[in-house]
């Protein structure tokens, strides 16, 4: 068509015949549609000739460049040269069409062609014109029968010009020739560049072309005479370039005064109020050593009990009561401190930078009279420590004293634990460094514990203001408290029996080793990720041939078509249990709810991984899935197959070997179409998720959260109400207080347990209950209203009731919702049920979808949906939590796409909360990803921050490494190439012992080589750490299922081995897991149900 086109414009046809020669072309091709097809291949004119010798039905059909031709014929024919020219690692698919030009196929209908042109009056061209025909350019019947059926001499017509010239300017929506066009002038200088581009600005991108070409070579232009026009002269844009220093909060206050947090006091037209704002940084730190939980210097515990303790005396309070501390205040950069004390609360908050929020780190309630005087302890002497307390702080990850002190004797008491403490000298007689030694020897109540803890709560608080003397003792009583706590009663007197300190109930949590107690203190920008996508090209690895091939799921029409398609390409249609290649293709599930949908599209392909994953070693398999639309989350059913992207990183965390990946078409593209461009992921497996648009592969990576703000920081209106979902548990009630700190002042916290009755609150014996109870009250001392509601989100006639019960009392609109609901169940996707999957994905999506009804766009000020990085990353043993938190992504893009400010925050785990205070096997999957868990300050310190920009899903997490694009292969930490045989079996049974005993508590000797792992105490958790731990020193990427699969060390050394060297002799591998006993199978999948 295009040499048409180039045939009007230079003069040598009519416009009237030119539009002739295309339709009569067109009309007459359309008949031959379906009886050949076309390939582009990565080979020089001999090559592909040679290539045709072998395929007398093909032709060479077009010289597109030195390095690349065009074939053409029979499908088949095609088909079978594609498949040997990828077989060496070269360029080779086909072309879109359906119609063989260029080949004998289209001789039936040259006769006619010639016929319908006969009287075509062709002129001589007033623009000279180079021909890819190879003929005379005489532009009548007969050249343009020779121009469809010969080849096009696409190569020879541009090293012709190339003679000539050096700028070639290919009119086209987008530039498909640029290649072509630089490989066949290699060694000639010359520029290429097109007209238009596809996605851009149309107007833009021809002027700016236009301009490019005329910088190559400038046409000699005669100017007219006459004096030239006086141009304006450059205006001045008076525009500042001067740097602004950041700001620093040192300009908020002066150093804080020595032992507390308190700075310059700041007089308040508000009577009942104290406010002190301090600046601390590491140089102006009120105390004069350091206190390192892992590394991290953080304020003492110590510091904060003596802040809060004088902030309330000023305030006229004789003492503080239920004190609680949120998150740790680093010392790592200049930040503002300020202490506020009312009436009702003393509090301690900070933000490191003037235009960040505020973030509350303790808070307290001022009492008017002091505890009742504690007696002392009368125990006896009781067993002396023997152990250096210094190398025990050391075990627990805290290093250094924020004072000089030292505990010259330790007594264990069969309650607790007396210390003699003393400051050295010349340090002067102080309350807060003899407390400092106090609480740090109350730790020593449960020495043996080698876990980090740190402190939570207290349950009343005084102190002395002054004492006189350097040395004292610390009696601390043990209290019964929460599994992983330990709650201690302190008091701390001089020789003399003045009372120095009397602490009640103070609580120690427990926190995961090396996440430095909370006390992460990143910026927020450097956890904050989008998605972005990207062009993704097949890596160079030799193409898997096409195999038998089985296409499920979907409707019957779409499923067939595709099935078709893909034969031709030589995939030949199989049953499941001899398919090579399973595509699943999701179905359209119209008429569906969106739980229902989406729950029956997750347990079919449940399903078929369980039988896929079922199939031996020798029988492999590839599996992909194909969705339609959810990238841009314009439909229903682009919802609905949202949850199967969560199921993608699953599949491909528990099953790397069987699979491929998932391909999300455009919303309204019917498979079959798409077969040719299918056919280049179906052979060379992405194991991602792949967005197929506009001909063009792009996949998903994770990018910083940059730019300019678009709203500014979070604020709640004061008349308005806010429903946070899920907001009785723990991660709610943080979220709770997250707006409060924000000005919501009416809060609706929606849970599936009630509350006790308000009367009952004082005398309720369950601690679930009275931790909420003790955060409702916290809150109501900030004067928050909390309505504590029992919903079930996922109805939407509850959420309806809920909405109409609030309007009938005339209660404030709700402005804001948090959809926090939630639960987890953790089993592997070959043991997962429908009706697991069904539970798990209710409260979200279900949830999800009612709130989404009940306010639908433009009704409120944000909707925040909680969700889950590993949706993104891809976690064992989370398939339906995936699924659920995917469908979260997907309805906030839905719902950004109609101007809402609407926000899925896939967070990894937060650090002792929520659903991870007890996930071992998601921290260690985070640690293989080169990731962590956040602190509740970093967690809402990165809401803040996303909130303010226009993305619709902000992945949350700390990555230590750059890789953001998918799982990782570590490097193998031996070098394998170099064994095979029985020493390579030998060197991996000792590898894999040291690793086992390591995790079973175990000595090598113990570990026989054909006693199955679950007889020897392996559960669930340590066998995803020694999966990390082989991988390591394998350096391949394995299955979740390893060691279910190869349950003991000769049959795991087997599969290894014939992995790293696949001539190694298996035969001890089959003879092992052949018969696999089924007690030992059930006992392996009895311990991954009960973790």
């Amino acid at each position: 068509m295009g040499e048409v086109t180039a045939a009007v414009v230079a003069g040598a046809l009519s416009p009237r015949d030119g539009l002739r020669v295309i339709t009569t072309r067109s009309r007459l091709m359309a008949r031959l549609s379906g009886q050949g097809a076309m390939a582009l291949l990565e080979l020089d004119p001999d090559g592909a000739a040679e290539l045709v010798a072998e395929h007398p039905q093909l032709t060479l059909a077009v010289y597109a460049s030195p390095r690349q031709t065009v074939v053409a014929g029979p499908p088949e024919q095609v088909d079978a040269v594609i498949g040997a020219v990828a077989a060496r690692d070269r360029l080779a698919r086909r072309i879109e069409v359906d119609v063989a030009s260029h080949h004998p196929i289209i001789d039936p209908v040259l006769p006619e062609l010639r016929a319908a042109l006969a009287d075509l009056a062709p002129r001589r061209p007033s623009i000279p014109i180079i021909t890819t025909t190879g003929a005379a350019p005489t532009f009548d019947a007969d050249y343009w029968a020779a121009n469809l059926r010969n080849p096009v001499r696409f190569t020879q017509a541009v090293a012709e010009a190339g003679a000539e010239h050096g700028t070639f300017v290919e009119v086209s929506p987008h530039p498909v020739l640029t290649y072509a066009i630089s490989d066949t002038l290699a060694d000639v200088h010359h520029h290429s560049l097109g007209t238009l581009a596809r996605d851009t600005d149309d107007t833009l991108t021809f002027h700016t072309n236009r301009n490019a070409a005329h910088t190559v070579a400038p046409p000699a232009t005669d100017h007219p005479g006459g004096p030239a026009p006086v141009l304006p002269s450059t205006p001045w844009q008076h525009t500042r370039h001067w740097v602004t220093p950041a700001d620093r909060p040192a300009a908020a206050g002066a150093a804080p005064a020595p032992g507390t947090l308190l700075g310059a006091r700041i007089d308040l037209a508000a009577t009942a109020a104290w406010l002190w704002q301090a600046n601390l940084a590491p140089e102006t730190k009120p105390y004069p050593g350091c206190h390192r939980l892992h590394g991290v210097d953080v304020v003492p515990l110590s510091v904060l009990l003596q802040t809060l303790s004088a902030a309330a005396r000023e305030a006229g309070a004789a003492a503080v009561s239920d004190v609680r501390f949120e998150h740790p205040i680093v010392v790592d950069r200049p930040r503002a401190i300020q202490v506020l004390a009312t009436d009702e609360s003393v509090t301690v908050s900070s933000r490191a930078a003037s235009d960040a929020p505020w973030v509350r780190h303790a808070g307290g309630l001022p009492v008017s009279s002091a505890p009742d005087g504690a007696e002392p302890a009368g125990a006896p002497a009781g067993e002396a420590e023997t152990r250096s307390t210094t190398e025990l702080f050391q075990q627990w990850g805290v290093e250094g004293q924020p004072f000089p002190w030292s505990i010259d004797a330790l007594r264990h008491t069969p309650g607790g634990v007396v210390a003699d403490i003393s400051l050295a000298e010349p340090a002067e007689p102080s309350v807060v460094a003899l407390l400092d030694a106090a609480v740090h020897a109350a730790r020593l109540v449960d020495r043996d514990n080698p876990r980090l803890l740190v402190p939570s709560a207290v349950k009343s608080l005084w102190l002395a203001t002054t004492v006189n003397d350097r040395r004292a003792v610390a009696e601390m009583r043990r209290l019964p408290g929460a599994t992983g706590e330990v709650v201690v009663d302190l008091v701390v007197r001089t020789p003399d029996g003045a009372m120095c300190a009397d602490v009640r109930s103070l609580r120690y949590t427990d926190v995961e080793s090396g996440s430095a107690a909370g006390a992460h203190d990143s910026d927020p920008a450097s956890l904050s990720h989008a998605i972005d996508w990207h062009p993704w090209h097949a890596d160079g690895d030799a193409a898997a041939a096409p195999g038998p091939l089985a296409v499920v799921g979907g409707d019957g029409a779409d499923a067939t078509g595709l099935a078709d398609r893909l034969a031709a390409a030589g995939y030949a249609p199989a049953g499941l249990a001899e398919a090579r290649y399973v595509v699943y293709l999701a179905g359209p599930a119209a008429g569906d709810a969106d739980i229902e949908g989406a729950a029956r599209l997750a347990s079919q392909v449940t399903d078929l991984v369980r039988e896929l994953a079922g199939r031996g070693e020798d029988d492999p398999v590839t599996l992909w899935i194909l969705t339609r639309g959810v990238r841009e989350a314009g439909s229903g059913e682009a919802l609905r197959h949202s949850g199967l992207w969560g199921l993608a990183g699953v599949i491909g965390a528990e099953h790397p070997e069987l699979w491929g990946g998932l391909v999300d078409l455009a919303a309204g593209d019917h498979p079959g179409d798409r077969a040719v461009r299918l056919t280049e992921a179906l052979s060379h497996p992405a194991r991602r998720i792949l967005a197929l648009r506009d001909d063009e592969y792009l996949s998903a990576a994770m990018v910083p959260v940059a730019g300019e703000p678009v709203r500014g920081p979070l604020r709640c209106r004061p008349d308005a109400a806010y429903l946070i979902t899920g907001g009785m548990g723990a991660l709610g009630l943080l979220m709770a207080g997250w707006l409060a700190d924000r000005g919501a002042r009416r809060l609706v916290l929606a849970g599936r347990t009630p509350l006790p009755p308000r009367r009952d609150w004082d005398g309720s014996d369950d601690p679930a209950a009275r931790h909420k109870v003790t955060a409702i009250r916290d809150l109501e001392r900030r004067g928050v209203s909390v309505d504590a509601v029992t919903l079930d989100v996922g109805s939407p006639g509850a959420v309806r009731e809920l909405l109409a019960r609030r309007d009938r009392d005339g209660a404030p609109p709700i402005r804001g919702v948090i959809h926090a609901a939630g639960i987890t169940d953790s089993r592997l996707l070959t043991e997962t049920a429908q009706d697991t999957l069904r539970r798990v994905m209710w409260p979200k999506i279900a949830g999800a979808q009612a709130l989404h009804l009940a306010f639908p766009p433009g009704r409120l000020d944000f909707f925040f949906l909680t969700a889950s990085a590993g949706t993104v990353f891809g976690v064992p043993g989370q398939g339906a939590y995936a699924a659920a938190n995917a469908y979260l992504d997907c309805l906030a893009r839905s719902r950004h796409r109609q101007g809402c400010h609407a926000l899925s925050l896939d967070w990894v785990a937060w650090e002792g909360l929520g659903f991870a205070a007890d996930a071992a096997i998601t921290i260690g999957e985070l640690e293989r990803l080169g990731s962590r868990p956040v602190s509740p300050g970093e967690a809402f310190a990165a809401w803040d921050y996303v909130a303010r920009h226009d993305v619709a899903q902000a992945v949350i997490a700390p990555m230590t490494s750059a890789d953001t694009g998918g799982r990782r292969t570590p490097a193998p930490a031996t070098a394998w190439s170099g064994w095979t045989g029985a020493a390579l079996l030998r060197e991996l049974e000792t590898a894999l012992r040291t690793v086992l005993a390591r995790e079973l508590r175990l000595t090598e000797a113990e570990l026989e080589s054909d006693r199955p792992f679950a007889e020897l105490g392996l559960n669930s958790v340590m066998a995803m750490s020694i999966r990390r731990e082989v991988e390591q020193f394998a350096g391949m990427q394995l299955s979740a299922t390893m060691l279910w699969n190869h349950p003991t060390i000769a049959s795991l050394s087997a599969f290894l081995a014939k992995k790293i060297a696949p001539q190694t002799d298996s035969t001890q591998e089959t003879e092992e897991t052949a018969t696999p006993a089924d007690s030992v199978l059930d006992a392996l999948f009895d311990s991954v149900e009960s973790a």
